[in-house]
This record gives structure tokens, sequence and C-alpha cells, in this order.
């Protein structure tokens, strides 16, 4: 049987830990429709048309995210792709120093917690976790309880390992607000099925901005 992939698809995809039964074939779909038949089939990745622009259509790359990103171009995007769909928690984060939230994800909570304090992420350093939820997608659940959150988005930056980086998950809104965004769409049975922790401490993080 003739594979769909070329030679050069097949060995990028070799090097990245991936084989042609993990990729979904849109090429004769719209972006929306085949990143829902990828998503329903279990696929991570997509092969599509020849599309973008620049290098990406000049080097003919066809592998897409579901999302649609060049996976040729920026291997990175298979890192973003994967983080979707693996389980771990989700999380919020508050800063008092700040006065933002932050929704995240991690498989290590504690971890992740020392870190953003040992970054000083997004320039704070006081940073807890004050709930979570173990999830089944880790990257799909936060993208859309963020997605949900009332509030403004806010831009900050601060140094790691020297260089200037740009936090942008961060919300001007209360604890009881992320809280909201995260949970409303659970049903009854799903809460039960869930491992959540929550701080004693969220009182504190009930941010009010005008």
């Amino acid at each position: 049987m003739t594979s769909l992939l070329s030679a050069d698809e097949i060995s990028f995809l070799s090097r990245h830990g991936y084989s042609e039964e993990d990729v979904y074939d849109g090429r004769h779909q719209s972006k929306d429709r085949r990143a829902a038949a990828a998503k329903e089939a279990g696929k991570h990745l997509v092969l599509a048309g020849v599309i973008g622009r620049g290098d990406c259509r000049t080097l003919g790359h066809r592998l897409r995210t579901r999302a649609g990103h060049c996976i040729q171009c920026k291997p990175i995007n298979i890192a973003f792709q994967r983080r979707e769909d693996e389980p771990g928690y989700v999380y919020i984060a508050g800063s008092l120093s700040g006065r933002v939230i932050k929704v995240g994800t991690t498989g290590n909570l504690n971890q992740r917690e020392n870190q953003m304090r040992a970054e000083g992420y997004g320039g704070s350093k006081d940073w807890i976790v004050l709930f979570s939820l173990y999830v089944a997608k880790g990257g799909e659940f936060e993208r859309a309880a963020s997605s949900r959150v009332k509030g403004n988005r806010v831009y900050r930056t601060y140094f790691k390992d020297g260089i200037e980086q740009g936090a942008v998950e961060l919300h001007q809104c209360s604890f009881s607000e992320a809280l909201r965004a995260m949970t409303e769409h659970l049903s009854e049975e799903e809460r039960k099925r869930m491992t959540v922790f929550r701080s004693s401490n969220v009182d504190r993080y009930e941010f009010r901005h005008e």
C-alpha cells in the first residue's frame, strides 16, 4: 500500500516519536472540519494540503497540529499539541503582590509553584496554587477554562535565565471568577471522579478591579 506521506515526512515524524498512524488525512477538508475529525479520531496531527506562506509553502510542508500550526517549520508545536492531550493538573494560582490570577496546567503542582516563585513569573515571586483539578486532557481543559474567565487579561514581563519573557496567561479577576470558569461546565459525575485540591487561603485572593 502506497503511503500518503513522503519519505521526508515519515522520517520527520519518527524523529519526534510519531508514526503515520498518528496522522489524520485531512487534505480535502476545511481547517475546522479536519480539526474536529482528527480530535474525534484521537489523532494528534493532521495531513493538510500545502498551505501557509513563505518558507512553509515553498518547502511543501503539509504536517500540522489539529489547530493548524505547521510542525515542520516549528517542531515546538508538537510539544504544544502533546500538552493539549496529556493528563495533568489544571490549576488556579494567585499572586497577592501582583493582584492577578493565573490558570495553568502542569504534571507536578509543587514543582510548578516553586518554579513560578523562583522565576518571578509575571513579575511576582509570591505565587501560590489555590485550586487544582486532575483532568484527562490538561492543555485542552486549561485553554477552555481560561477563555471563560471574565476580566482583563494582562501582559507582564519577567526575566528567565537572563532573557526577558512575557507572561500572557494572567487575569485581573477574583479567585471565585476563575473557579467558576473552571468548574461550571462539569457534570456532577465528573466532579465526583476528579481529584481536587483547594487552599484554605482563597479568601485573600478575591481581587476586585475597576
